[in-house]
């Protein structure tokens, strides 16, 4: 004990602070036993974690509501103690509606929290089950410096809470219980900078139709476990669309206007089937924006892999673009993909000069030519289409090839010809027969024009 205080007396300040950017609160807290000079440095974290669910998880459910308000008080007198701004701030608890709606305005009023997230605990060993209601005072979450907000676990009963709530600019839902679709449909409108929405919501009455449409909207993720009658999303900017659960009477009953979706199969309702299904617009990102809709996309699925279909627009000569396309297939690692939808987009930048090359030092000229699986040997499809396949470029004839001979297609490719005029079309007729032509990973795959 002593040799590491030692150790950590020693440290650099800056050093300590590192330290302290992940643990949770009552890690800090036992670090001044080991040395008063981390007394202080731990109230300047800028990532803040109150968390009851440890507690609880070992607590007889009969002395949870005792253990809860202790645990609260404890929690508030931590809270005062800090000092300085906040990035992040996530609070799970069980406790009173004061005290929770209190620790919100501190976080957001006096410590300017960029990213709230609000847990309620409902069951043993970190499983939420069922909701709480609560009631929150009206523009809550309206501060300007509050930019994302995730709810889990509560009961919404109107939208008063997210009134001129412009500031946000993500916002999570998760199993949240609502009445009606007309609450989810005002806090959506009252939310009006939204830029990613992530849904996963139980209404009462699935009756009404739930409008989505944010302007700025980019990412949006939806899991409706129950019956919603009309579901309209009118979103000019949504790149990415991760249908995992809705259930409307038919696929008329789903209204998508997203032009950077050109996708409208509505693959998600097929013979009474829900499936789960995803839009992607492939771009070239923000590294932090990609790495936050990636880890949306991957994040628990039912305690299941991801299934389901998926249908995506890439340039395929760009190796930004086609790194991003191999997480998303990777994504599939247990169930074999249902359909693959792929649109290739037109690519607008010269490629005329050989050898012209991307910041990341790969030619696009050479980015098929190795034979390595895309995106591995395991991948599998049962079915593929392919829209806007050019036969003269090099790339995408390369592209379709590995799907064609290394077993990566179970059933059929489809190509898409019609919507050519006579001389394209019977050029890219003849790339697909020189596809016809390769020899096949599997025996049962059919390729053909449509």
């Amino acid at each position: 004990m002593k040799r590491h205080s030692s150790s950590l007396s020693s440290s650099s300040p800056d050093a300590k602070i590192r330290k302290l950017q992940h643990p949770f609160i009552d890690e800090a807290v036992m670090t001044i036993l080991l040395s008063p000079l981390w007394m202080d440095l731990w109230k300047w974290r800028p990532h803040f974690v109150l968390d009851m669910k440890r507690i609880l998880d070992k607590t007889p459910t009969r002395l949870w509501d005792k253990v809860s308000a202790q645990l609260a008080s404890s929690m508030d007198k931590t809270f005062r103690k800090h000092r300085g701004n906040l990035e992040s701030c996530t609070i799970t608890s069980r406790c009173n509606d004061v005290t929770l709606q209190n620790w919100i305005r501190r976080a957001t009023r006096v410590k300017h929290t960029k990213d709230l997230t609000l847990n309620y605990i409902r069951g043993h060993k970190r499983r939420y089950r069922g909701t709480h209601t609560v009631d929150m005072l009206p523009e809550i979450f309206s501060h300007p410096c509050l930019t994302s907000l995730s709810l889990s676990g509560y009961t919404l009963l109107r939208r008063r809470a997210f009134i001129n709530c412009g500031n946000l600019k993500t916002l999570k839902l998760l199993n949240m219980f609502l009445f009606r679709v007309s609450t989810l449909r005002r806090v959506l409108a009252a939310c009006s900078s939204l830029e990613v929405i992530v849904l996963e919501i139980v209404f009462l009455s699935g009756l009404g139709v739930l409008k989505i449409g944010n302007k700025n909207l980019k990412f949006l993720q939806v899991t409706f476990p129950d019956y919603v009658e009309r579901i309209e999303v009118n979103a000019p900017c949504l790149d990415v669309l991760d249908i995992r659960d809705i259930k409307c009477e038919s696929k008329n009953n789903f209204i998508l206007t997203a032009p950077n979706i050109q996708f409208d199969r509505n693959y998600w309702v097929s013979r009474c089937v829900y499936r789960p299904h995803i839009s992607y617009n492939v771009s070239e990102l923000v590294q932090e924006t990609k790495h936050i809709w990636y880890e949306l996309l991957v994040s628990d699925f039912h305690g299941m892999p991801r299934h389901g279909t998926l249908s995506v627009s890439v340039d395929i000569t760009n190796p930004k673009e086609v790194k991003i396309l191999k997480e998303l297939l990777l994504m599939w690692t247990t169930y074999k993909m249902i359909e693959l939808e792929i649109l290739f987009k037109t690519n607008k930048a010269s490629r005329e000069e050989e050898g012209e090359c991307f910041s990341d030092g790969i030619a696009h000229g050479k980015l098929w030519e190795n034979a390595t699986p895309f995106p591995n040997a395991d991948f599998r499809v049962y079915k593929v289409w392919m829209y806007n396949f050019d036969g003269s470029s090099k790339e995408e004839f390369a592209f379709a090839s590995r799907f064609v001979m290394q077993k990566t297609v179970m059933m059929k490719m489809m190509i898409e010809t019609s919507s050519y005029p006579p001389m394209k079309k019977l050029e890219v007729e003849a790339a697909v027969a020189k596809l016809m032509e390769l020899p096949k990973g599997n025996e049962e795959l059919s390729i053909e024009c449509f």
